[in-house]
């Protein structure tokens, strides 16, 4: 029997061989690229809710410093899901009024909201007060588990991701 013969074809075979194993790779590829954008979104959305969270800090302290003898918990209650639906007027300086409104804080509250809900998707903001601490909390919709994660109670909701800061005055 002639040796020719006998590996006639081999070269196609080797060939689709290579071909799987060059798919094969190709689709890990394309899972870790996927997987890479998932990881730069959830952490740019972790990075926004920061933002936000520092932003509405820095609007509780500087609302309590304009009055320090004032001990009350005024931003208690923010709640972007129910915000106001237009701004306050602060033309004049809503600073300088700290009526029973609450102008400062209503146009903070709106403020902010206007922020979470273009910065995270699905996005609350709420403030609330725990034993003599402020806590500021974000949530925003996210398809996988978010494991940076860092509120406990009440927990996220299946598909949300959380933020929280808890501060004292």
């Amino acid at each position: 029997m002639n040796i020719g013969k006998r590996q006639q074809g081999t070269a196609m075979m080797e060939t689709v061989v290579s071909l799987f194993v060059l798919a094969i790779g190709l689709m890990g590829t394309l899972a870790m690229q996927a997987n890479s954008v998932n990881s730069n979104q959830r952490a740019n959305f972790a990075t926004e809710a920061n933002i936000l969270a520092s932003d509405m800090v820095d609007r509780i302290l500087a609302y309590t410093s304009v009055d320090m003898k004032e001990t009350g918990f005024h931003y208690a209650g923010v709640d972007t899901s129910n915000a106001p639906t237009s701004a306050v007027d602060c033309s004049g300086g809503c600073a300088k009024n700290l009526d029973a409104a609450g102008d400062q804080r209503k146009y903070d509250e709106w403020e902010w909201a206007q922020q979470v809900n273009q910065r995270l998707p699905g996005g609350v903001g709420t403030v609330r007060v725990v034993d003599t601490y402020y806590v500021v909390r974000l949530t925003w919709e996210q398809g996988d588990e978010f494991a940076g994660s860092n509120c406990a109670n009440p927990a996220p909701a299946a598909g949300s991701a959380c933020f929280e800061y808890k501060f004292r005055l």
